[in-house]
């Protein structure tokens, strides 16, 4: 389906723009491109929205990367290439579709990315210029410290593609937006940890790992609670093995915000369920079938 290409080509572009910016460090092309790949975050939003609205189900698949490594300037003629596809897709699918609302939003979409190939073209002359060579880093870093950035690259990126899903599933308006929120809150720190990586001579691994997708705003909060409490442990216990204070502070930031989505959520979940009870039909109490039991969400996140 042409809507299962243009998210997969926005998740593509996302994760292709953000690996490009954290490889250069802090420079203000850097800025320029993350820019750049928060505007295709709100493409993917918009598309999964739409197709959500249509009675279909979004993907959360992405195209193939490409993670190889080059001077700045050689990784944003590979973005610039990608735009070229991206825009002559959009146009294909304007020109097949009879919807006018689905038209002018890949028109608007397609505004958005003949802009950002002006950009990278841009960018990319400036970048002979001021960047001839990819930032060397000083060594690499320990592998277990590389360890423990990565498993957080992987968690981020993997949550920010489940909460902007259950973004899309969700039938409250409020629930819907929160859930947009903390995915771009997680967008952060995975941009954060990525950045903390490449800047000691690390690569982030950028996949992510299974995710929870289903239609069931319970189901759909019980997961998202579990993976909360589940990295807030893993943070915890992280810090006390890292040894540079201004990481160890930044993990501990990330692990604060953690708690705070962990607090969002099960709020939710209590209006939730609540709602679902009041739904209920009433019968009589000797005819009532026992409920089954359902776990709690602690036991989803229990470890042996």
């Amino acid at each position: 389906r042409s809507s299962d290409l243009d998210m997969k080509g926005e998740h593509q572009a996302i994760i292709q723009y953000l690996g490009h910016a954290y490889a250069m460090g802090e420079v203000p092309i850097a800025f320029e491109v993350e820019a750049i790949a928060r505007d295709e975050m709100r493409h993917l939003d918009w598309l999964g929205d739409a197709i959500t609205e249509l009675g279909g189900d979004p993907t959360m698949e992405r195209e193939t990367v490409d993670f190889s490594p080059g001077a700045p300037a050689a990784q944003l003629r590979k973005d610039v290439v990608l735009e070229e596809g991206g825009i002559a897709q959009y146009r294909a699918h304007i020109e097949a579709i009879d919807d006018p609302e689905i038209r002018r939003l890949l028109s608007r979409i397609v505004h958005d990315e003949m802009s950002h190939h002006e950009t990278f073209i841009d960018l990319a002359s400036e970048a002979e210029a001021e960047l001839p060579e990819a930032p060397a880093a000083e060594g690499q870093p320990p592998s277990r410290l590389a360890s423990i950035l990565n498993q957080g690259i992987r968690h981020e990126y993997a949550v920010v593609l489940q909460y902007l899903y259950h973004g899309f599933k969700a039938e409250s308006k409020d629930l819907a937006e929160e859930m947009q929120n903390i995915a771009i809150n997680e967008m952060q720190h995975m941009g954060w940890l990525a950045e903390a990586l490449t800047g000691r001579g690390g690569a982030p691994d950028m996949n992510h790992g299974e995710l929870v997708l289903t239609d069931d705003a319970e189901t759909n909060l019980k997961a998202d609670i579990a993976v909360e409490r589940e990295v807030t442990q893993d943070y915890t216990k992280q810090i006390s093995e890292i040894e540079d204070e201004g990481l160890k502070g930044l993990i501990a930031r990330i692990r604060d915000h953690e708690i705070y989505h962990d607090a969002v959520f099960s709020d939710f979940l209590e209006e939730v369920e609540a709602e679902e009870h009041v739904a209920e039909p009433k019968v009589e109490e000797s005819k009532q079938p026992k409920p089954p039991e359902i776990p709690s969400v602690g036991s989803l996140i229990e470890r042996e």
